[in-house]
């Protein structure tokens, strides 16, 4: 693996797709909502923020799971020791700083103003983000719950990145990630369940088994389900933003029926007790697959923009 190649894999380009396309639903969503313009600048901005942020957080994270990726991920760039894991954690931290200074001169051309609301969210996320890579995986169900609120906060973050004052607006679509991917979260650290207890990490898998972790995977794989429909059909009757329609709504109950069925899958294989079939389980369905469905979901919310 030459440095260019091993770059480009810490940052996890799927991971920096997702979350500037998340960005994108928040911003293009709102947009069309409020019906404001925007600027090419503006999307530039918001997408160079959540690349720095994503990229930033990617970063960090690989130098603190190295000992767990040196079992699980052995042929990942700090765990083959192509890139040194000083300069990592020096570039990482950087690319967070420039994620905030980026937020807060989005609408600088547009406006003239500084983001206040934006930049201090994105620190937020940030102080979150290290803290889950530092200690999140010996907090149990806490560290789960911070990488939950990060992903979550995606669409919110590309919303107020360009209306900062707008803050209810995606509130209710963060909410649904948010409890989707507790339940996405805890499936993820099952799968990794072998390298993290060497590693000496305390997951909520690692404190309770992977079988009682799969079921409490589920149960917030159910929850979602009630709340995804709300920012397109307030069936609660509190006023929620009709932010979305149909396209949303479709894209929604795809996503949870593959939520559903991804768990039947890996859930089927996890009770058969064999590790190597288990680990593959877990790559095929609980993070390619989801990952994947992630990404069907938030082009539906794009398309939402044209409707």
């Amino acid at each position: 693996m030459n440095t260019l190649i091993a770059w480009i894999r810490i940052i996890r380009p799927p991971i920096i797709f997702i979350s500037c396309l998340g960005a994108l639903v928040g911003v293009f969503n709102s947009a069309i909502y409020l019906d404001m313009a925007l600027s090419n600048l503006q999307i530039f901005m918001v997408l160079l923020g959540a690349f720095f942020l994503a990229s930033g957080l990617m970063i960090h994270n690989d130098v603190t799971d190295l000992e767990s990726d040196k079992v699980n991920r052995p042929h990942k760039p700090l765990s083959t020791g192509v890139i040194k894991v000083k300069t990592a954690n020096f570039i990482g931290i950087l690319m967070m700083i420039l994620s905030i200074f980026t937020t807060l001169l989005v609408n600088i051309n547009n406006s003239g103003i500084i983001n206040w609301n934006c930049g201090f969210l994105t620190f937020l996320i940030v102080i979150l983000g290290i803290y889950y890579n530092k200690y999140g995986k010996n907090k149990g169900i806490i560290g789960h719950l911070a990488v939950a609120l990060g992903v979550g906060a995606i669409p919110y973050w590309g919303s107020i990145a360009v209306f900062p004052t707008e803050l209810l607006i995606m509130f209710p679509l963060t909410c649904a990630i948010f409890v989707q991917e507790i339940g996405r979260e805890i499936m993820v650290a099952a799968g990794d369940f072998k390298g993290d207890s060497k590693a000496g990490f305390k997951t909520l898998p690692v404190q309770i088994g992977r079988k009682r972790a799969m079921q409490v995977t589920l149960i917030f794989y159910l929850i979602f389900i009630p709340l995804y429909p709300l920012p397109a059909y307030d069936w609660l009757g509190i006023g929620v933003p009709q932010v979305f329609g149909n396209l949303y709504l479709v894209g929604g109950t795809l996503f949870a029926i593959t939520l559903l069925l991804t768990w039947v899958l890996t859930y089927k294989v996890v009770l058969q007790d064999n590790e190597k079939k288990i680990w593959k389980a877990y790559e095929r369905y609980g993070r390619t697959g989801t990952r994947a469905m992630v990404i069907i979901f938030q082009i539906f919310l794009l398309l939402e923009i044209f409707y």
